[in-house]
């Protein structure tokens, strides 16, 4: 816009006194009420919608946290069974080193065995040995005593019957020991 047509706008206003409008104040103080009673329920609204996310997002995280609980429990089982195979083949070793003509059979188990058992271990599977550590019945399940003369090997796991496992910090079998006792 020039200066020119700046002066000609100022000139055609010159002299002309600016209205208010007239509102009611009646009617000011109803719009106003209204207003304040929209925004009230507006803040209501947004506490209502916000608590909701709110016990949405713990319910997610809750069924998230269970949901992974189930799956740890299923593993441990499956894990568990498996170990009764790997028993099994323990046993068949054990059996077959009787007889001669079955060593290359032997052989084979043994092999299936240690790939089957190492798979598990990659998966999460710790062993428990406990031998010469003090007896923990979290750990291992005591199968008897053995009679020791020397009392740093009293109450101290002398000798491992059947080893345990550990998945995470979740024993799913305990390992099967013999505990030293002091002679008198």
């Amino acid at each position: 816009m020039s200066d020119s047509e700046k002066q000609a706008d100022e000139a055609e206003f010159d002299g002309v006194e600016p209205q208010t409008a007239s509102i009611d104040p009646e009617e000011f103080e109803a719009l106003r009420f209204r207003a304040e009673g929209a925004e009230r329920k507006l803040r209501d609204i947004q506490g209502t919608f916000l608590a909701a996310k709110a016990e949405l997002d713990a319910t997610r995280v809750r069924l998230e946290r269970d949901l992974e609980r189930k799956v740890e429990l299923k593993f441990a089982d499956l894990v568990t069974n498996l170990l009764e195979c790997a028993d099994d083949l323990d046993r068949a070793l054990e059996h077959g080193r009787t007889i001669p003509a079955a060593s290359p059979v032997v052989k084979g188990v043994a092999i299936a065995r240690e790939r089957f058992l190492t798979a598990l271990l990659k998966a999460g599977l710790e062993r428990i040995d406990p031998v010469g550590e003090v007896y923990d019945p979290n750990l291992a399940e005591a199968a008897g005593v053995i009679p020791v003369s020397d009392p740093a090997r009293h109450d101290t796991v002398v000798e491992l019957e059947r080893a345990g496992y550990k998945l995470g910090s979740r024993v799913v079998r305990p390992a099967r020991v013999l505990i030293g006792r002091l002679l008198s």
